[in-house]
């Protein structure tokens, strides 16, 4: 790939791969060469920092690949466009260029939605629709947007779901982006289903699961340290994990030891 000095001799070889993708797709050729081109093209504006272009590229790439039905290529173009969406709204932000309308991530979603759409009627299809959720959810997160992370959350808990991991995977972002939101209640309530999942997976093989359960015990007690909810109002299950900690300093209702304790530790 030939090394460019401006963005206007971007724009200018874009539109000759362009010009060529039109001919072969009104011809209904091979469009693969172009797709080549516009991903190497893609790649060079990555590597300087020029994101919204790279963007524009893989979107090429993916309209390219839809026209030869190649689901997986286009897909996973629509992913690679959405995520230099991501990056140039987050250029952007940092800059202090604040848009009001949000551009580039309002495009960065809309390709993550595009990527969902390619594997429709794919044997694996829900489980490739939650990991693009995922990366879209912790993507949010990452750029501070808690709001729309939590509904993409949201959004994950209806997709079905064919094994206990990737149930797990769902409900530990969700809980992190609870956590980012002080929604603490929403929290616990979060790990206390992980941890109902894991009790309910065969014991032949809930052992893999060890280091989860711990990280949602000990998670769920600091939860009750901040929530700081009375005997009374606490669920059996959940004062039974909190009991568990009680010889620290014997006082269910004042468990300030025990917050020392596990920083300790």
């Amino acid at each position: 790939m030939a090394s460019f000095s401006n963005s206007e001799e971007i724009i200018y070889h874009y539109k000759i791969i362009l010009n060529k993708t039109k001919k072969k797709l009104f011809r209904k050729l091979n469009t693969s060469e172009p797709s080549d081109q516009f991903a190497k093209l893609a790649n060079f504006c990555q590597k300087n920092d020029k994101h919204d272009y790279a963007a524009l590229c893989w979107q090429a790439v993916a309209k390219c690949e839809e026209s030869m039905d190649h689901n997986c290529e286009q897909a996973l173009a629509h992913q690679k466009a959405a995520r230099q969406f991501f990056s140039e709204f987050k250029k952007t932000e940092s800059s202090g260029l604040i848009s009001p309308y949000n551009e580039n991530l309002q495009a960065g979603l809309s390709e993550m939605r595009h990527a969902e759409d390619s594997w429709q009627g794919n044997l694996f299809e829900n489980v490739l629709k939650t990991s693009i959720r995922l990366e879209t959810a912790e993507t949010l997160v990452g750029l501070g947007k808690l709001d729309d992370a939590a509904f993409i959350g949201s959004s994950l808990i209806d997709v079905p779901h064919e094994c206990p991991t990737l149930k797990l995977a769902i409900l530990e972002q969700i809980t992190s982006i609870q956590i980012l939101s002080e929604d603490y209640e929403g929290a616990l309530l979060t790990f206390t289903e992980i941890a109902n999942t894991i009790s309910c997976i065969d014991n032949d093989t809930i052992g893999i699961y060890n280091d989860i359960l711990f990280r949602c015990e000990i998670s769920r007690v600091f939860l009750l340290l901040i929530l700081k909810p009375t005997r009374q109002k606490m669920p059996s299950d959940l004062a039974s994990v909190l009991e568990k900690y009680m010889w620290i300093n014997g006082n269910f209702d004042s468990p300030g030891n025990l917050c020392i304790y596990f920083f300790i530790i």
